[in-house]
């Protein structure tokens, strides 16, 4: 039996040259891969953002067969005068299973990963950062089942970052089966009814027949909307538009994109921008009319696609990242999302820890500067609609709780 060994992929052309090698892990993989994970999406990512970084990309081979690949980059983060430098993955911009590594090898090439880690760690004097990665994640399950071995040279810290709802698709095909209240399926079939009699309604899946102006159009759309809440979106930026045009591109060749939206008299009051693969729908991005803010076209939207994936017997419905109220009419369940940093095992570990992690806030404090001061007032101001919402969400919970409870002992009492 040979040693499992670990080699770097430094270079974008063998990054490229990995495509079909990729492939074949993913699938190794089963239920553990993701979107994120995939060439198609780390090669876009690395094309359009990854300048001033330097590719770092762990291929655990045993016997010259590849067993394990965690997509890392060498970034370097500046605060003043101080920079440090970090290992993070590839392109986690919205989920983050950090490696794909099949369970026929798992031990071996997690251990070797690790050894690996710790000793380009110490040479280059960096440290590890794992954004977004999910709690059922098995790359995060092993990180914490070895971080009390004494062969383990690196210590781990996790913080909370946010949920992610999602939603385990039921089996039926009706209206019954879909994760809704009585009352919200009859107000969405009324507002349904409503603007097919008003309106010349219709559900559209794009195909790449005309997806470079399709695409032109969601990005207005998603403009618009934030603009009318006086923010700047994420398509504010050029660069942000040529990757998701090259993303569409790409996935579009793989039957990976699902691209749709809901028209009214020929002009798309709703876009939705998400992912097929490995029997899960991901809502990458959504955009809105505010015109049709009264009509629910949202969360109509969020129908079709449901009912679509539920007749195409895909198994989960992933919200992604984000805690906005609305995600939860659809669903109860959510993962949490865990940012981990690691430091190399020796004199005060815990100090150095706080340390990275006290440097960390502080970028993302400098990061914030971006924005204008009104439109900090205004993210204020619409984190602080948020919050308010959420909590009346809670308090009728609680209500309609109590209410259950005493029904419940009434029953009882008159049982007696």
């Amino acid at each position: 039996m040979g040693a499992t060994t670990v080699r770097v992929v430094t270079e974008p052309e063998e990054f490229e040259s990995l495509a079909g090698a990729w492939d074949g892990i993913a699938e190794e993989c089963g239920s553990q891969r993701s979107i994120y994970l995939t060439h198609e999406w780390l090669s876009a990512w690395w094309k359009h953002f990854g300048s001033g970084n330097r590719l770092n990309i762990l291929l655990a081979e045993k016997q010259g067969r590849l067993i394990g690949i965690v997509p890392l980059m060498v970034t370097e983060y500046k605060l003043g005068p101080v920079k440090v430098r970090f290992l993070e993955t590839i392109g986690a911009a919205n989920c983050n299973y950090v490696g794909l590594i099949p369970p026929g090898n798992r031990e071996e090439a997690v251990n070797a990963l690790l050894a690996h880690l710790g000793a380009e760690m110490e040479r280059g004097g960096s440290f590890l950062k794992l954004s977004f990665v999910p709690d059922d994640s098995v790359f995060l399950h092993i990180l914490r089942s070895r971080d009390s071995l004494p062969a383990n040279n690196l210590a781990f810290c996790e913080r909370f970052k946010t949920l992610a709802p999602y939603l385990v698709l039921p089996e039926t095909r009706n209206d019954s089966g879909l994760p809704l209240n009585k009352k919200m399926q009859q107000r969405l079939r009324r507002e349904l009814l409503l603007l097919q009699e008003e309106h010349n309604f219709e559900f559209r899946i794009y195909t790449g027949e005309s997806l470079d102006d399709d695409m032109e159009i969601f990005f207005d759309l998603h403009q618009a909307r934030w603009q009318s809440v006086n923010l700047r979106g994420i398509f504010h930026e050029p660069g942000m538009r040529e990757f998701y045009r090259d993303i569409a591109r790409r996935f579009m060749e793989r039957k990976w994109l699902h691209f749709s939206s809901l028209r009214l008299d020929g002009e798309a009051g709703s876009v939705i921008f998400g992912f097929v693969y490995g029997r899960k729908f991901y809502v990458a991005t959504t955009a809105r009319d505010p015109r049709w803010s009264d009509y629910s076209l949202g969360h109509l939207h969020y129908k079709f696609l449901i009912k679509e994936a539920i007749e195409n017997d895909l198994r989960e419905f992933d919200f992604l990242q984000g805690n906005e109220i609305y995600k939860y009419y659809w669903t109860k369940s959510a993962r949490k999302y865990i940012e981990v940093t690691a430091v190399r095992k020796g004199g005060c570990t815990r100090v150095r820890i706080w340390l990275v992690n006290k440097f960390l806030r502080l970028h993302r404090l400098k990061a914030v500067r971006k924005y204008s001061l009104k439109e900090l007032y205004y993210i204020y101001r619409w984190q602080k609609a948020d919050k308010r919402l959420k909590e009346r969400e809670r308090r009728q919970k609680e209500k309609k709780e109590e209410k259950r409870q005493r029904r419940a002992q009434a029953r009882r009492r008159d049982k007696r």
